[in-house]
């Protein structure tokens, strides 16, 4: 346990430090060794630019091996996330189209059927009868979870550093749940907080649909698989089948380089309206994409896919 305490204490420096540029925290499926490592390193300069710290965290998110991998290697294991996989490959879909309004609000709403099914199951809530207050709650009730087994089975010195670890991991969603996530909007004046109610219900208000704000949920989703693995005993490593890794990663490549393809198109759609930032779409965010498999390999692979493709588009 004391190794992990002290790459704890990395976290809690890294979430400190991504604070001051607005980024609130990273999990650790999200960000881990090296990578943490060089945040780390970054929080102890005197002066750090917000865009670097955006260009980072969005080249991670563009590294598609790793995206290829969470959904199938991560999430599938998850018994109250897997019924959500469809949805959550649609919201990534959306966002390597850039249409970032589609990806936040297909991910929210897939964020609060996690907890929903959860507090169904576990805390004996109908479905008919979660609240708001529900769902905020859902994150306590999950820390009280994790913390109650490690008391049930264990000594009571690993329990105290247990405790303590969960406490430090679940302040930092904590944080961006009371602050901006589910922060009551009855009496609470709103900017450009990402804000659940507030984007469902349309209230107009200053937030701008990027993939910053993107990510931002996407994290959620993050601590929430982290979570469930622990707390259902699941193996930490990453169980995606070879080919399916493969396979998806070159998906994923294929909608960004036809997404950018017709950007000039999306822009032509959109320019008139108010709240429209060409920036999101002129801007090029991911760097060359690297090569998954040796040329003649990747050849035939390229052949099946789309002696495959045909056979889908015509075969009833």
């Amino acid at each position: 346990m004391t190794n992990e305490m002290k790459e704890l204490e990395k976290y809690k420096v890294v979430n400190e430090f991504l604070r001051q540029y607005d980024w609130l925290f990273v999990t650790p499926l999200f960000f881990q060794g090296y990578e943490l490592d060089y945040f780390y390193k970054l929080s102890q300069q005197d002066v750090c630019d917000k865009s670097e710290v955006t260009n980072l965290i969005f080249h991670k998110f563009y590294q598609l091996d790793w995206s290829a991998a969470f959904i199938e290697g991560y999430c599938k294991r998850c018994n109250y996330i897997e019924p959500f996989l469809k949805s959550i490959e649609s919201s990534l879909i959306l966002t390597f189209q850039r249409d970032y309004e589609g990806g936040i609000k297909t991910l929210i709403p897939i964020i609060e059927g996690i907890l929903r099914k959860y507090l169904n199951t576990e805390r004996d809530i109908d479905n008919s009868k979660v609240k708001f207050f529900h769902l905020k709650d859902a994150f306590t009730y999950l820390k009280s979870d994790l913390i109650l087994e490690v008391k049930r089975r264990d000594s009571q010195a690993y329990f105290n550093e247990m405790n303590e670890y969960y406490e430090i991991w679940f302040s930092f969603v904590f944080e961006f749940i009371d602050k901006s996530f589910y922060l009551n909007t009855n009496g609470n004046v709103l900017t450009n907080e990402l804000n659940r109610h507030s984007i469902l219900h349309e209230f107009g208000l200053a937030f701008e649909y990027n993939l910053e704000n993107y990510i931002k949920v996407y994290f959620v989703l993050h601590f929430l698989t982290w979570i469930f693995l622990q707390k259902e005993k699941k193996s930490m490593l990453n169980e995606i089948n070879g080919f399916r890794f493969f396979e998806k990663a070159m998906a994923y490549q294929s909608i960004i380089k036809y997404s950018e393809k017709v950007a000039y198109n999306k822009h032509l759609l959109l320019k008139n309206y108010e709240g429209y930032n060409p920036q999101l779409l002129r801007v090029k965010l991911h760097e060359k994409f690297p090569k998954l498999l040796p040329w003649r390999m990747m050849m035939k692979y390229k052949i099946s896919k789309k002696y495959n493709e045909l056979l889908w588009k015509y075969t009833l």
